[in-house]
C-alpha cells in the first residue's frame, strides 16, 4: 500500500499505477443475516452497501479477465462472437436482443467480424427477409483462444488462494450465477 501525503491510502493496480484503495466495508450485521434484530434501516443500508461492493467487484473480474486475453477483436464484437459460437447461427435481431443493443449497432459489429472472417451471413431458410450470421472455423478458434486465455488468467489468480479461500470463491461462484439467473432460493 502506498501512502499519499493527505493521508489517503492508494494500492497499486497490475499495470503499476497507483488507485484509490477501495473504502473497506464492515460484514453485514448479525441482525441482517437473520440472527437478530437489527433496523430494517440498518438493514437496508448494509445491503445497498453490499450490493454496490458486489456489482463493482463483479464488474472489475469481468473487465480484468476480458482485457487481459491478447484477443484480436474489441471485446463488444468478441461478446457477439462468443455467443454466436455458444448458440449457433442466429438473426441479427437475436443478438441484439441478446446483447441489448439496437439492431443497427448490431449490424456495423457484425460487418467488423465478416470481414475479420469471424462469421458468416447466409438466407434464413424458413424467411427469406431475414439472414443468418453463424461462425466460421476462424471465428470459433479465436473464441477458443480466447476462452483459453482467460481462464489462464483466472487460474494463476485461483492459484495464489488457499484452500478455504478456493471452497468460498466456489460458493460464491455458484451464489452469483443464480443471482444473475434469478434462480437464488428456487
Amino acid at each position: 500500500m502506498i501512502k499519499r501525503s493527505s493521508g489517503d491510502a492508494l494500492t497499486a493496480s497490475g499495470d503499476g499505477a497507483a488507485r484509490p484503495a477501495e473504502p473497506s466495508r464492515p460484514p453485514i450485521a448479525p441482525g441482517a443475516q437473520g440472527q437478530g434484530a437489527a433496523s430494517p434501516a440498518l438493514r437496508e443500508q448494509e445491503l445497498n452497501t453490499l450490493a454496490n461492493d458486489l456489482r463493482r467487484a463483479c464488474q472489475h473480474v469481468a473487465r480484468r479477465v476480458r482485457f487481459e486475453s491478447t484477443s484480436e477483436l474489441p471485446p463488444h464484437q468478441m461478446s457477439v462472437l462468443m455467443w454466436l459460437n455458444h448458440a449457433g447461427p442466429q438473426t441479427p435481431t437475436q443478438i441484439a436482443e441478446r446483447e441489448r443493443v439496437s439492431t443497427p449497432s448490431v449490424t456495423r459489429t457484425l460487418n467488423c467480424l465478416v470481414e475479420e472472417g469471424c462469421v458468416l451471413r447466409s438466407p434464413h431458410p424458413d424467411d427469406r427477409r431475414q439472414i443468418l450470421v453463424s461462425v466460421t472455423p476462424r471465428g470459433a478458434e479465436l473464441v477458443e483462444r480466447t476462452i483459453a486465455e482467460r481462464d489462464t488468467w483466472m487460474l494463476r489468480r485461483l492459484s495464489e488462494l488457499g484452500s478455504e479461500d478456493l471452497a468460498l470463491a466456489r460458493a460464491a461462484a455458484d451464489l452469483l450465477s443464480q443471482l444473475a439467473d434469478g434462480t437464488v432460493g428456487r
